[in-house]
């Protein structure tokens, strides 16, 4: 399939509500200051995705959300906190519970559910465009540098992976890839994202 102009625009779209319906649950539950926003979102080969990822990220020590998909098409995910965003959630996203957990525990527990926020809010919107003939299951939390993150993740059957890059707080980003066995079911569900979203 080759990328046009079209297609990126299909996505930005249903990314955009999908980043949108999380944004709403994260002040909801958080009550934080955290606004999340769509800055840009690009769609590469797969072959490309660890060198592009450390050209925005480096390669130090990362916390990760993955996630992986089956279905109408199958696929699999990351969400990625580099260091300077994670500190601030940890700063931000904080209630008196919390404060009681262990200091590994709180922080895991932060990115998980920052994580189960972004994927219900974009799961949720290509669920409902494939009318809930995807299945996922619930986020795991990974570590370590960006090779170590993709290990076990990176395969010759995925066709298109997509990048995209989230403003949580003025400069601080997080960082998320898709990959997809194809792109041309997503895309056809796609044209029909204002039927079911206010785009």
């Amino acid at each position: 399939m080759k990328e046009n102009p079209e297609h990126l625009l299909l996505l930005k779209q249903l990314f955009q509500v999908g980043i949108e319906r999380a944004d709403m649950m994260l002040e909801t539950i958080t009550r934080s200051p955290v606004k999340l926003k769509l800055l840009s979102l690009d769609m590469i080969a797969p072959q490309y995705l660890t060198l592009q990822l450390e050209k925005k990220l480096g390669s130090t020590d990362l916390k990760a959300m993955e996630l992986a998909f089956t279905g109408e098409f199958y696929g699999n995910s990351q969400l990625m906190f580099p260091k300077p965003t994670a500190m601030m959630l940890i700063n931000v996203v904080d209630n008196e519970d919390r404060r009681k957990l262990d200091q590994e525990v709180f922080e895991k527990a932060i990115f998980s559910e920052v994580g189960n926020i972004f994927y219900n809010g974009v799961m949720g919107v290509i669920s409902t465009l494939c009318e809930y003939g995807i299945t996922y299951m619930i986020p795991k939390y990974k570590e370590g540098n960006i090779r170590n993150l993709l290990a076990g993740s990176l395969s010759p059957r995925y066709s298109k992976a997509i990048i995209g890059t989230i403003e949580t707080f003025p400069d601080r980003n997080l960082v998320f890839w898709f990959q997809f066995d194809t792109l041309e079911k997503l895309l056809a569900k796609s044209s029909n994202l204002s039927e079911y979203f206010d785009v």
